[in-house]
């Protein structure tokens, strides 16, 4: 193995551009479509009823942002590429976990809410009210220990080996793990994004901090594993990539690498972040306290 692990691939620029290296899955061109023109027709009606509706194209552009990264993760070559290569697989991930907070600052609940007929949009809001079923069970799902928990689940579960290769083999089982880890990533995220309708987790900026290190320290953790682990952890790539061990081993070593910097880097740069917004407000405050 390479003294610095590498890909097994690199695809040029164009390659990536080109729409017929895209696998348009029919299902997932509906999703998306989906996402996209329900949001838009709920963004207008909002912004039609609310004088400052240009306030709401940051939110916009968030959620263009976050679709156009889950079309990137689902679509593109990186798709066919996770399948053949551990390295492109983690790439694959990242953008999913990153693409649910950017999805979540477009605060979906309301513009969607908006989308619907009028009669539906009734019966949500019930469900949804303070107090109903609907209200306690999101609340008790984005409870910061709760989605904490289940974010590092689905990160877990998915990197068990035999299961990893189950999911390499069965595509049905592959759009199970994109769903769930997707959606323990927006469980993940919401306590620190506070999205409507379930809306400040946290008291302090400490614990936020703390929330975003805890995480980070354990997918660093399950990163370093696959990065230092001396065999091919996933056999389901010795059959479909054809190329010899080493070279296999240095490409896990490589999306170790990706899980255990990229994503814990990203993390405690936000955590640090809030700590220092939290001690310039601690400074405020003692400034600007009566004497």
């Amino acid at each position: 193995m390479s003294s610095v692990p590498e890909p097994l691939v690199w695809l040029p620029l164009s390659a990536w551009l080109d729409p017929r290296n895209w696998t348009w899955r029919v299902p997932v061109v509906v999703v998306l479509s989906w996402l996209l023109a329900g949001y838009a027709v709920g963004m207008m009606r909002l912004a039609a009823r609310w004088p400052q509706g240009w306030r709401l194209a940051p939110r916009a552009f968030a959620w263009g942002i976050g679709a156009a990264m889950l079309a990137l993760a689902l679509l593109s070559p990186l798709d066919d590429l996770g399948g053949l290569f551990f390295s492109w697989h983690m790439v694959q991930h990242l953008v999913l976990l990153y693409a649910a907070p950017v999805l979540l600052r477009g605060w979906p609940y309301p513009v969607f809410l908006w989308a619907l007929p009028a009669c539906l949009r009734v019966r949500v809001t019930a469900l949804l009210r303070h107090g109903a079923l609907g209200d306690r069970l999101l609340r008790w799902a984005t409870r910061p220990v709760v989605a904490l928990a289940t974010g590092i689940l689905s990160l877990w579960l998915w990197h068990y080996p035999p299961l990893y290769d189950a999911v390499l083999a069965r595509r049905w089982l592959h759009d199970l793990e994109h769903l769930t880890f997707f959606l323990g990533a927006l469980l993940y995220w919401w306590p620190l994004i506070g999205a409507p309708p379930a809306t400040g987790r946290f008291r302090t900026d400490g614990g936020r901090a703390l929330y975003l290190i805890l995480y980070g320290v354990q997918a660093g953790v399950l990163g370093a594993l696959v990065t230092f682990w001396p065999s091919v952890l996933y056999h389901r790539y010795l059959a479909a990539s054809g190329v010899p061990v080493e070279r296999l081993l240095a490409d896990q070593a490589f999306g170790g690498l990706v899980m255990w910097l990229s994503g814990p880097i990203v993390v405690t740069l936000l955590a640090l972040a809030t700590l220092g917004r939290a001690s310039r407000e601690v400074v405020e405050s003692e400034v600007l306290a009566p004497h």
